[in-house]
């Protein structure tokens, strides 16, 4: 496999030691994974702008200083040197009161270093800042991805030197895509380059100017076998198309497919058809350059075993052909038996909370039956007369036995055709007791017969308990709960409505994550096994919820197929 590079690799010491090569300042992003070498990268790009009395800005977290000093030390140079480092505590710069600006950085260096220097062409400033990412909010990406922009116009038109370096375990690719878009230069712990992904003219020449042609090809060469191999042994499948052929898969791949006859096929050749319409939507999203995060899909063997996979895609430059994307699969089967372990463990605590109202409610009807054996047996009442009523109490036990049985049990696999509207009665027929010790009314609105899903019925119980449980204990007074099914198109509605305390905003955006909780014995998985099932049943939920009002879950199910 050959991998194409738009410009010769060099080490960072080096590269950093060269900056005063380039005529029109430098703009690098810097991706770290290694502590050491971070230090060592960060004294060598200080101590080239102390000695050239050049003004030099440190921002990184205070624990850090430390490791640069003493490293800057070994490299020789005096304390009066050392002196005239501006360090800034990267908490005060970046993300301060939420925001993220090129004028927080006047303001914290505000005292220490004339404003006017910053817009000075013939003063040269080097500018080192760490920064913490946050990226798992869209947000603070976007705020990012602006202020990159806004460093990038400011280095362009004053000539500085800057390196914004990035914590590379916090960068998924579609991250690191976008950013190289404001970065005329891209550095590793090891590597300096040209960003191939940079939108715009790159001023200045590279930074090794005087290189021979053959070892510029050579060291090219290596770096081709070098990522070559990085590929090929990668733990994920990793596969790269053109115009949707598939022209090279790893070794992962073949393992993961269980065949070496990958180049040549059709990608669509190996996914799941029902999965085949989310691809499509999702390499839209890819020629768009919008920002596209893994998402699960199902693969085929061509002995037909379906794989689960978690898919990442993205473009990819590959020996000059047109339309590229690389695809990288990772295995999730483990992963999704831990899911439904965890499903089953949902399960049984939820039959350990519920043992105590369960046994309440039994009790009532074993009461009236002993009760009416003794009367039958003192002759005060004849046999005839209490089989009715005996006949309803003991159907009433075995109704909430049945139910309860279905909790301890191991998940079933298996899928079939079944009315939801019914599933709804039998979890309004079992929490009625836990309802009633709360003093919590549970109406269940009359159901069409048309309400046929293709679901796993013991999890879609599990979902709807989860969330009939979840509003009884929103009502500390008691209240009311309201269940109904209808159609809605090629679409099966379920409303579970409770008039309780509400969801905080604050927390909204939390729920489903796992192990988040607001009860104080509660262990944060409840909903995010019920956002997995009806994921898993190809079905949406959501819900609305206004403080002290009380909350609506929102299921939605695709109708079954007649």
């Amino acid at each position: 496999m050959a991998v194409y590079t738009p410009q010769t690799r060099y080490h960072p010491e080096i590269a950093l030691t060269n900056l005063s090569d380039l005529t029109c300042g430098a703009h690098i992003m810097y991706i770290t994974s290694n502590e050491e070498k971070y230090i060592t990268n960060a004294a060598s790009f200080i101590k080239t702008g102390l000695l050239l009395e050049q003004i030099v800005v440190l921002v990184d977290q205070k624990k850090i200083w430390p490791l640069i000093i003493k490293k800057l030390e070994e490299h020789g140079l005096f304390n009066e040197q050392i002196d005239r480092i501006h360090f800034i505590d990267s908490e005060e710069v970046y993300y301060r009161n939420g925001e993220l600006y090129l004028g927080s950085i006047l303001e914290a260096t505000n005292g220490s270093i004339n404003s006017d220097y910053f817009f000075n062409k013939d003063i040269t400033i080097r500018y080192w800042g760490k920064i913490p990412t946050l990226l798992k909010q869209e947000e603070i990406m976007d705020k990012l991805l602006q202020y990159e922009d806004e460093v990038d116009k400011y280095i362009r038109t004053y000539q500085n030197y800057t390196v914004c370096a990035y914590n590379g375990t916090e960068l998924s690719a579609s991250n690191y895509i976008d950013l190289a878009k404001h970065h005329p230069y891209v550095m590793t712990d090891t590597e300096f380059t040209l960003s191939n992904g940079y939108e715009k003219e790159i001023l200045s020449p590279p930074l090794v100017r005087n290189g021979k042609y053959e070892e510029t090809i050579a060291n090219l060469q290596l770096a081709q076998t070098y990522y070559s191999r990085l590929v090929e042994d990668m733990l994920d499948a990793v596969f790269i198309t053109s115009n949707n052929i598939i022209m090279y898969a790893n070794k992962a791949a073949v393992k993961l497919l269980d065949t070496e006859d990958l180049v040549g096929k059709s990608a669509y050749e190996i996914m799941e058809p029902d999965f085949l319409e989310k691809f499509l939507e999702k390499k839209e999203l890819i020629w768009q350059e919008e920002i596209v995060t893994p998402y699960e899909m199902e693969l085929i063997t061509p002995n037909g075993k379906v794989v689960e996979v978690e898919l990442l895609a993205y473009p990819f430059l590959f020996e000059d052909l047109s339309s590229t994307i690389i695809i990288i699969a990772r295995d999730i089967s483990v992963r999704k038996e831990n899911q439904q372990l965890q499903i089953k463990n949902e399960k049984l605590g939820i039959a350990g909370q519920l043992a105590a109202s369960i046994a309440h409610e039994i009790r009532n009807p074993l009461t009236a039956i002993k009760g009416f054996l003794k009367l039958a047996y003192q002759g005060a009442m004849k046999l005839k007369d209490i089989y009715p009523i005996l006949d309803i109490e003991i159907n009433r036990i075995e109704t909430i036995a049945s139910e309860l049985m279905f909790l301890g049990k191991p998940a079933k696999s298996e899928i079939k055709e079944i009315n939801i509207g019914k599933i709804l009665l039998d979890v309004y027929t079992l929490m009625q007791s836990q309802a009633n010790l709360d003093n919590v009314v549970i109406n269940l609105d009359a159901y069409d017969n048309d309400l046929h899903a293709l679901c796993n019925v013991d999890q879609m119980k599990q979902v709807f308990i989860n969330l009939v449980k979840n509003a009884i204990e929103a009502m500390e007074n008691g209240g009311t709960i309201n269940m109904e099914a209808k159609l809605d198109g090629k679409w099966i509605v379920v409303t579970i409505n409770d008039n309780g305390k509400g969801i905080p905003d604050d927390i909204k955006n939390k729920l489903g994550e796992p192990f988040y909780t607001t009860k104080e014995k509660g262990t944060g998985l409840g909903l995010v096994i019920c956002y997995n099932i009806i994921a898993e049943h190809k079905g949406q939920i959501d819900f609305i919820s206004e403080d002290g009002v009380g909350t609506t879950f929102t299921i939605r199910l695709p109708l079954a197929n007649k």
